[in-house]
């Protein structure tokens, strides 16, 4: 009986020293998981997928595509009670606006092929009853606009779109694109949502331009407008300033670490980091320029294979909207970027954005920001950051009514933005559009 009893007792230790063995096995195996770049292998790589199965899949485009919108709308509209109501050119108040008419918006861009229209369908429509508009600065890509509401549109998604019209009485939907012309389809929201969106949106008072004027018909036209916005003074950025962590974040963005090498020019004013791969030039008052080899980038929107289509777009701006939030802290800028034009050309991806400052756009002589991908990866990119202080002084932009009233010539859109003076100081004032693409 003890030398049976010892053979088990053995036998159990024995067990108990290969189970620890084991155990310390994986946990050498899983810190050299963590320890590795997995974000650079493909999708379908074994360690990748043994990575994504322990750690679910946190490198992968589930988690890194937020869903967050890249463009911030220039108005939303709504028949409240019978009367059209809309907000304008206020991040809080566009913000409140689109969640009421979001699940409108899924329902009627979830509908039927765009055909051509006329202005006459258009003004007939919007003199039907019930109507909801939305505007956005710059012209989207239709497909992207269905995504950040929700749903998928697989007809006409490039379409580049400016402004949305649902007229709920003649079940059309109308999109103005970026160059003017004008598409129609068939489009129908259940009336509860529509009744929904009504119970939660709030707005002012204001009516379509119509036929009336020679802006587009579907120009909102604010009843008592008031816009009153400061004179911008530009402000000096140093993206160097030793209390400033913004450029650890900004660096990190790029894909580079806080140690990445780098060389200094203009006795430190700017710096240029290097990899095997990319580059990314540094100017402490704010430009950022950024190359690489598409195969090689350090930065990845998306993994080949990993997806395709909308889904491919969707995780490019993904992606450059988290590089401009990590410059916009860098620069402590106080404004916002939006998405303003999309091209596309094959695998070649561009994207545009613009700056909003409290809702309204800022313009220069060259665009704020703008990306480049081949497929998921990041080519170049150049960010012009600018900070700016608000004045005592304030300016109340020409109404629409007023400026609907002195246009003339062909249909025109209107929109209201800062640009610089002789001065130096960011006016805001009202402008016409003839082309807004």
């Amino acid at each position: 009986m003890t030398g049976r009893k010892r053979s088990v007792k053995n036998t159990a230790k024995n067990i108990l020293l290969l189970a620890l063995v084991g155990l310390m096995l994986m946990l050498c195996a899983i810190n050299w998981l963590l320890g590795m770049n997995v974000a650079q292998m493909p999708a379908d790589h074994l360690l990748r997928r043994a990575h994504d199965h322990l750690f679910g899949g946190a490198v992968g485009y589930e988690l890194r595509s937020l869903g967050v919108a890249a463009a911030e709308p220039a108005q939303i509209a709504l028949t409240v009670d019978g009367q059209l109501t809309g907000v304008q050119y206020d991040l809080t108040e566009m913000d409140a606006g689109l969640s009421a008419v979001r699940s409108l918006w899924a329902q009627v861009l979830a509908g039927n092929e765009l055909i051509d229209s006329t202005e006459e369908e258009l003004v007939s429509a919007l003199q039907s009853g019930d109507c909801a508009e939305l505007r956005y600065h710059g012209a989207i890509p239709l497909g992207t606009i269905a995504s950040w509401m929700g749903v998928t549109r697989k007809e006409n998604a490039d379409i580049q779109v400016e402004t949305l019209i649902y007229a709920a009485d003649a079940e059309r939907l109308f999109v103005r694109a970026g160059d003017g012309t004008l598409y129609a389809a068939q489009a129908k929201a259940d009336t509860s949502v529509f009744e929904s969106a009504q119970q939660t949106f709030r707005g002012q008072s204001c009516a379509f331009a119509g036929d009336a004027y020679a802006v587009w018909p579907e120009t909102l036209l604010f009843e008592d407008e008031m816009l009153t916005l400061p004179l911008l003074e530009e402000k000096k950025i140093n993206l160097f300033a030793t209390q400033s962590t913004g450029l650890e974040d900004l660096l990190q963005a790029f894909g580079f670490t806080a140690y990445a090498n780098f060389y200094s020019e203009q006795n430190d004013q700017v710096r240029v980091f290097i990899d095997n791969v990319s580059t990314l030039r540094v100017d402490a008052g704010g430009l950022l320029q950024y190359t690489a080899a598409a195969e090689n980038s350090t930065v990845r929107a998306y993994d080949e294979g990993e997806v395709s289509g909308q889904s491919a777009l969707d995780a490019q701006m993904d992606s450059a909207r988290l590089i401009l939030d990590a410059a916009l802290r860098a620069g402590e800028t106080d404004t916002h970027a939006s998405l303003y034009a999309v091209e596309q050309d094959g695998e070649q991806t561009t994207l545009v954005f613009s700056q909003l400052y409290g809702g309204v756009p800022v313009l220069g002589d060259t665009d704020f920001a703008v990306f480049r991908f081949e497929g998921g990866g990041l080519v170049s990119a150049t960010i012009r950051l600018q900070r700016f202080a608000a004045q005592q002084t304030h300016r109340t932009v020409m109404p629409a009514r007023q400026a609907a009233a002195g246009a003339l010539g062909d249909p025109c859109g209107l929109m209201v933005a800062y640009r610089a003076d002789d001065e130096g100081n960011y006016v805001p004032a009202r402008f016409y559009l003839k082309d807004a693409a």
